[in-house]
């Protein structure tokens, strides 16, 4: 590369890849595009000054090119900066949610879903009533999605809160595991078609683990994203 091919940008180019060693730099991100950047900037600064020292008298080199130049490097230093920025943010996102997700581990979360899980004969119950009915029904099945039993429940407005017994309609102890519920609003005994619960996954969080789509929090057989916990309880 010569001299002049280096410092051939005029003072109204704006493109950075009007500069083959910044495209190069540029083109490559994170710590490798700094160090990229550092050399190119060493090489750009000597060949400058070459320039300088055998310049013609009667026709000095135009301040104005040199001036691009620079701001042109200091553009993509900055932009390299940002990018291993923002590689380190990203590597620390997996270890950071980890350590987040320790902190539920023992304790009974509430987060977006219908499943439930059911351990040492007990499963706890949550649902959002958008407005108030007069009755509510809650369905609990299997894997199969079988019905096993059916429960009242309150069908006051808010967040309403019930335990199973893990028994089928029969009183039969069901094995542990996770179950679905489906909830019902009824008003005068007939099911609503206005007034939509909204069930949760419920679930005491036994493990924390990272996965392909973050943070996950191990209910038993059950998981759910730690962004999706709505309520966390002792």
């Amino acid at each position: 590369m010569t001299t002049s091919s280096l410092l051939s940008t005029s003072a109204s180019t704006t493109n950075l890849a009007a500069n083959p060693l910044i495209n190069q730099s540029a083109s490559t991100s994170g710590t490798d595009a700094t160090a990229a950047l550092n050399y190119n900037f060493s090489e750009f600064l000597t060949l400058f000054t070459t320039q300088l020292k055998n310049q013609d008298p009667s026709n000095p080199m135009d301040t104005t090119q040199m001036t691009n130049q620079l701001a042109m490097f200091s553009q993509v230093e900055q932009q390299a900066g940002t990018n291993s920025r923002l590689d380190k943010l990203i590597a620390a996102q997996p270890t950071a949610g980890l350590a987040s997700g320790v902190s539920y581990i023992g304790r009974t979360i509430e987060a977006a879903g219908d499943n439930i899980s059911l351990s040492g004969g007990v499963a706890q119950i949550a649902y959002d009533m958008p407005e108030t009915a007069s009755g509510v029904r809650i369905d609990i099945l299997n894997s199969a999605g079988s019905l096993v039993n059916t429960m009242a429940g309150v069908g006051t407005t808010g967040i309403q809160r019930t335990t199973w017994n893990g028994q089928d309609s029969s009183g039969n102890a069901l094995t542990d595991g996770t179950y679905t519920v489906s909830i019902t609003a009824t008003n005068n005994g007939i099911d609503s078609t206005s007034i939509i619960p909204v069930p949760r996954t419920t679930g005491t969080v036994t493990g924390v683990e990272s996965s392909s789509t973050g943070t996950v929090l191990n209910l038993g057989n059950n998981q759910v994203n730690l962004t999706d916990v709505l309520a966390v309880r002792s």
